[in-house]
């Protein structure tokens, strides 16, 4: 089968392969992926300048984020067959440790990641623990079901926030991250969007203007927080989802949020400056969302389903597995949203 692989620990360093099609374990199934799109985790994996949890060690296959058809069954299996269309959960937990015990896997210390800590989705067939992967409706996009697994994270957000008919929202990021809460506060009735985002992000402002938002905005041409405070005759916004994954947008969140507001952490950032008695004089409601369980990919299936929060929406470039280098490109340098990669594996083997 041809796969994607991260060749050695450096940047760049990927090329297309021919491998063998994975052997599965008893408790695992064998899935013909049918489309798979690249995450930022995987710009940094090709950048060489990821810091997870565990190390990678190449030559790995890269992607987590894919759906397709269960082509295989290991013989403990009983929840899945042959045909099945599937989307997969990226995480799998130890299933052991106290926060497994509890259903929060995203926090497990010890945990296994596709395309991570082992095989991805950038290939014809990936072998995959049953318990991480979902069945779905036939007749769903790929485009779509490929995304389930960051739709997750933004169904864990609109869990634990409260977004009304009528509020204002800023989301400081126009990425995909970003862009997906955009469709799921404007579904849950937000009546004002404000997305900001920065020089080099035209095309991603350019969709969010598609979808939707009521106002876009580069951060160095014009200044957030006063752009947010004059759409909101002074108060600030409602709720501020911080995306951006950058230092000055967590002061901007803080900032820009109206007294008793909520402020959502989502970018990977390791420091930040805020002035925390400004936030407790304006009692914020803070909320830092990381991953999601199974009642969030229910979620997010639903979304789906109902034509709501859509992947297929942030696709704009599409490739074979062949031109995976140009795929990469695509996202480095943000042309892109999403890269889809579409695959044609044999259903049948």
């Amino acid at each position: 089968m041809k796969a994607v692989v991260k060749l050695a620990p450096q940047p760049g360093s990927i090329a297309v392969k021919d491998v063998p099609i994975p052997t599965i374990a008893p408790d695992e199934v064998l899935v013909a992926i049918k489309g798979t799109g690249i995450c930022g985790t995987d710009v940094l994996l090709y950048n060489w300048t990821y810091r997870g949890r565990k190390p990678v060690h190449p030559p790995i296959v890269l992607g987590h984020e894919g759906a397709g058809v269960v082509v295989e069954v290991g013989s403990q299996v009983r929840n899945l067959r042959v045909g099945d269309h599937v989307a997969l959960e990226a995480l799998i937990g130890c299933g052991k440790c106290y926060y497994c015990r509890r259903g929060l896997t995203f926090l497990c210390p010890d945990w296994e990641h596709l395309g991570i800590s082992f095989n991805g989705t950038f290939a014809e067939y990936t072998a995959i623990k049953a318990s991480a992967v979902r069945p779905v409706p036939d007749g769903l996009k790929w485009e779509d079901l490929a995304f389930l697994e960051i739709l997750a994270v933004v169904a864990h957000t609109m869990e634990r926030i409260a977004v009304s008919p009528g509020d204002t929202v800023a989301i400081l990021g126009p990425g995909p991250l970003g862009l997906f809460h955009l469709q799921a506060v404007r579904a849950a009735g937000a009546a004002k969007t404000i997305v900001v985002g920065v020089t080099g992000d035209e095309h991603r402002l350019a969709v969010a203007r598609t979808l939707g938002a009521t106002v876009v905005l580069k951060a160095d041409q014009a200044d957030p927080v006063q752009v947010v405070r004059d759409e909101t005759r002074g108060v600030g916004a409602d709720v501020v989802i911080e995306a951006a994954g950058a230092p000055e947008a967590v002061s901007q969140a803080f900032r820009m949020a109206r007294g008793a507001g909520q402020v959502v952490l989502l970018g990977f950032t390791k420091m930040a400056e805020f002035v925390p008695l400004d936030a407790v004089r304006s009692c914020l409601n803070v909320q830092c969302v990381l991953g999601g369980v199974g009642r969030h990919f229910e979620q997010a299936l639903r979304w789906i389903e109902s034509g709501q929060v859509l992947g297929s929406s942030l696709v704009t470039h599409r490739f074979p597995l062949a031109r995976a280098e140009e795929g990469f490109q695509a996202a480095i340098n943000r042309e892109a949203v999403k890269v889809f990669f579409e695959t044609e594996p044999d259903e049948a083997l």
